[in-house]
């Protein structure tokens, strides 16, 4: 067993393999782990966690970085995570062989567009981060709302004390982070705060042309509540919610359960 083994960080995105965003993090990250990359060849965004099944994948190393082992697939967000998880941490890139081991933390994005509130629902950023948390390694998912540059600097900081400090640890099984970064400046961010989930919808709407059909709308920040992830993520804040994997309403299983003995 070696002392100054490197901590093993998985590394996926919905942007795609050519995101300058996800390369920035790991080229963060390579100088203190072992930095494994697997992306889609193409923009993901909005996909949620569909996975391909019923046709093959294609999985192609790709030239990133000299630090990074990088690979581009043709599926999802999940699907990166799930074969990286699932296949390649025990077999590498054959059906038999050894891979590098499991890994101690999963980074998904960093994303371009917030994903807080019920964004997290439909995003393919969250998605690699949920996938992570049912194979039991930590997930964290990064996006940020804006394109500042300190903002980036703030989310590749973040997740290099994340690893540093091996905070991903706390990170309890089936549980995983959601971590988004504010539209700001260096002078306006405010730091981090620890936030529940906004369930407010979108003002969605849809514009008409021909036969087709634009979606387009926003949210309604401000009439969030103010412990919420949204609300806190729009006046400055980078928000850190953890969502669990275990989606049962306790509530509504004792009530159902009601229903069943009454009949």
């Amino acid at each position: 067993m070696l002392e100054d083994q490197k901590t093993r960080v998985l590394i996926a995105n919905d942007d795609g393999i050519k995101s300058g965003y996800m390369l920035a993090l790991a080229c963060a990250l390579a100088p203190i782990a072992d930095v494994y990359v697997f992306a889609p060849d193409e923009e993901q965004s909005g996909v949620s966690h569909a996975f391909t099944v019923r046709r093959a994948l294609s999985v192609k190393k790709v030239d990133v970085d000299a630090s990074i082992e990088a690979y581009s697939m043709s599926g999802t967000p999940a699907d990166c995570v799930k074969f990286a998880l699932g296949h390649f941490a025990a077999h590498g890139l054959t059906t038999e062989g050894v891979g590098p081991g499991q890994f101690d933390v999963c980074f998904s994005g960093v994303n371009l567009g917030e994903n807080s509130g019920v964004s997290s629902l439909y995003s393919g950023t969250v998605a690699g981060a949920r996938e992570a948390a049912l194979w039991g390694v930590p997930g964290i998912a990064l996006s940020l709302r804006g394109t500042t540059a300190n903002m980036l600097e703030n989310a590749k900081e973040f997740a290099v004390k994340v690893v540093k400090d091996r905070l991903f640890e706390r990170i309890p099984v089936g549980v995983f982070w959601n971590v988004n970064f504010p539209k700001a400046t260096a002078e306006t961010f405010k730091g981090f705060k620890a936030t529940k989930m906004a369930l407010g919808m979108f003002t969605d709407h849809y514009s008409h042309e021909g036969n087709m059909w634009q979606l387009d709308g926003d949210k309604l920040w401000d009439e969030q509540p103010k412990d919420s992830d949204d609300y806190l993520l729009n006046q400055g804040y980078a928000t850190i919610t953890p969502h669990r994997i275990d989606q049962t309403d306790e509530e509504s299983l004792k009530i159902i359960s009601e229903m069943i003995e009454e009949n």
